[in-house]
């Protein structure tokens, strides 16, 4: 019986220490000193997770390897241990003993874990992030409103944040595992696909022609005009197609939805700028000391005849554009600033105004096409080629290249509509209508925007701008309905999709400042202040 008891207590105590050493042994294969460090295949990872989110944030909570890859459960855990058996093998066969071994498995190595992710409903993430204990009210704006979306479709974690610890590999959303989540978000490149625009194509009632009565803005007395502050940016090369990608752009997906712009990114425009002004993302011209962003006032009144506005911003010294010969792309004006009119019969103008015209395929953006193309292309007969490709709408084309897959070049420039086509287009009012002044000719231009950009002089909106003590002022004043097609006919009870682009120190082309697309309406009672941002003021004069 003694002997029972001994070998008993024998086993119980043999059973302790091999569990606990068992558990050791599995805990210290946990930790980050042995994932960075036990082999070399991993320091390449490390390196390039450091300069991320869970490694380094401002609160020092961090996330470490097992964190991310072992599930905490003990079930779940000893299945990975058991997976990671051919991840050791692969490391005596030296699979990825290379950075460029690495590299060229990195998206065989992610697509392993994105399927686990999706498998598990991101189990790993919501050890730490749980839905139930989101405040989405103490959330940037952003975030929230993609919280709750992804909370009311039933998203997962790992569908909107793919990267967030370690590089994304190239074509890395051309994976089979988001090809087949995502098939319904892909942007449509067959415009024919997006459906009918929000309003109905119909002709517009112009007006009878109007001239208009002179610079009425000056004169008028603004003290009682609400003042907006808005703030214009260095846009660089994010042209409609890169604001689709995903890929490119975190928001493509939020963009498909129909969020605003204005929603995510008010706020950052400063951020926005430097970006394309250091050419660390969305530029790649040397700017040189271009400022990246101009805080700007805007104030607006109407009546029954006319739009005011009033704009006011401060001054910068010269900044010479390096690619420039003499640093200066149009010497003879110091400023052009314009105002960009659009209502939702225009496709995604809603949500970017007039970044809808905006293509990867104009001139200066990275897929601009070259001048023998141009020079060669059976479309020089009904574009205005001779300076690249213009501004232009996506109806005006047939198809449209959002991704670039497989190298092709993003945009339409060259699949052109019939004339036929285009003709109904803008009749139905599909067009973005554009004011500019200039202030070295003391010019106010007036076109619009459909297959390409079309630019008059106009009698029926007149600018005015001056530079007093480092500070530009300048008015515009507009008549309601010109009576003019290419002029959008303003109604005050209608809802318009208003822009405001300024060129500053003599810059030309895309090199401008702009910003958000704006809501603008005339002295509503009510106002969806999500959507309207600009409520203009009745004036009498």
């Amino acid at each position: 019986m003694g002997a029972s008891l001994g070998a008993v207590a024998l086993f119980f105590v043999a059973g302790i220490l091999f569990w606990g050493g068992f558990n050791t042994a599995m805990e210290a294969t946990n930790n980050m000193k042995f994932c960075s460090s036990a082999c070399h295949e991993m320091s390449w990872v490390y390196e390039e997770y450091q300069d991320r989110p869970h490694y380094h944030n401002k609160s020092g909570v961090g996330a470490t390897c097992s964190d991310c890859h072992v599930p905490d459960a003990w079930g779940p855990k000893m299945i990975r241990k058991i997976e990671a058996s051919r991840e050791v093998w692969h490391w005596m066969l030296g699979t990825v003993n290379t950075k460029e071994k690495f590299d060229g498995k990195r998206l065989q190595l992610a697509e392993n874990v994105w399927r686990s992710m999706l498998r598990t409903d991101s189990r790993e993430c919501r050890n730490c992030h749980d839905w139930s204990a989101m405040d989405l009210e103490q959330q940037p704006a952003r975030a929230a409103r993609e919280h709750a979306r992804a909370f009311e479709q039933g998203q997962t974690c790992i569908e909107c944040h793919q990267g967030i610890a370690h590089e994304l590999p190239e074509a890395w959303d051309e994976s089979e595992v988001w090809a087949a989540r995502f098939e319904h978000d892909e942007p449509a490149t067959d415009l024919a696909e997006r459906g009918e625009p929000a309003m109905p194509l119909e002709a517009e009632e112009l007006g009878d022609a109007v001239a208009a009565e002179g610079d009425i803005a000056s004169g008028l007395a603004w003290d009682e005009v609400p003042v907006l502050d808005v703030t214009l940016f260095m846009p660089g090369q994010a042209s409609i197609e890169w604001i689709q990608d995903g890929s490119s752009h975190g928001g493509g997906r939020a963009f498909s939805f129909g969020d605003r712009c204005i929603w995510c990114h008010a706020g950052e425009e400063a951020q926005i700028g430097a970006l394309a002004t250091s050419a660390e993302k969305i530029e790649t011209y040397d700017l040189g000391d271009k400022r990246g962003h101009i805080p700007m006032t805007v104030q607006t009144a109407f009546d029954d005849d006319y739009l005011y506005m009033r704009f006011q911003w401060e001054d910068a010294e010269h900044a010479p554009l390096p690619f420039v010969d003499g640093g200066m792309m149009d010497p003879e004006n110091e400023i052009k600033l314009t105002v960009s009119f659009a209502d939702d019969r225009v496709d995604m103008a809603d949500r970017g105004g007039c970044w809808a015209s905006c293509h990867h395929d104009s001139t200066y953006m990275p897929d601009a096409p070259d001048q023998e193309a141009l020079a060669q292309s059976e479309l020089a007969e009904r574009l205005a080629l001779m300076d690249g490709v213009t501004k232009y709408l996506s109806e005006s084309r047939t198809e449209i290249e959002v991704r670039g897959r497989r190298g092709a070049a993003r945009g339409g420039w060259d699949k052109l509509k019939e004339g036929e086509e285009i003709d109904e287009l803008f009749a139905g009012g599909v067009y973005l209508d554009m004011a500019r002044f200039k202030s070295g000719s003391e010019r106010t231009e007036s076109g619009y925007i459909l297959e390409q950009r079309h630019f008059d002089e106009s009698e029926a909106v007149v600018f005015s701008a001056s530079k007093e003590d480092g500070v530009w002022t300048a008015y515009m004043t507009r008549a309601l309905r010109t009576g003019q097609q290419g002029d959008k006919p303003l109604s005050l009870d209608g809802k318009y999709n208003i822009n405001f682009a300024l060129h500053d120190d003599h810059a030309s082309s895309r090199f401008h400042h702009v910003s958000w697309q704006h809501g603008l309406m005339f002295g509503a009672d009510e106002v969806d202040e999500e959507l309207v941002e600009i409520n203009a003021t009745r004036i009498e004069r």
